[in-house]
């Protein structure tokens, strides 16, 4: 029996060349997922601290507003001791 070895290193060349783009896909969906996960949880800390931003300005803005004056250094601490409770519930 004849072997066309041409043809036979050519099959050869494609199949190493589809496992290796396989590979390829499979590293990237791994790489991918885990950066979704990590930007996911980067996510939740930055609306946590956005909403506690939100909450001691309110506060601050609001207390100063309903004393007629501008707002203080101790209207944003207390602004942020109010944030605390609330984000600890």
């Amino acid at each position: 029996m004849k072997v066309n070895w041409g043809a036979l290193g050519i099959t050869i060349g494609l199949i190493l060349v589809a496992v290796s783009i396989l590979a390829v896909g499979l590293m990237a969906g791994r790489r991918m997922s885990r950066l979704e996960r990590a930007l996911k949880e980067e996510i939740a800390v930055m609306r946590e601290g956005m909403k506690r931003a939100i909450i001691v300005q309110s506060y601050a803005l609001s207390t100063a507003e309903s004393k007629k004056r501008g707002v203080s250094l101790e209207d944003l601490k207390e602004g942020y001791g109010l944030a605390r409770q609330f984000m600890e519930e």
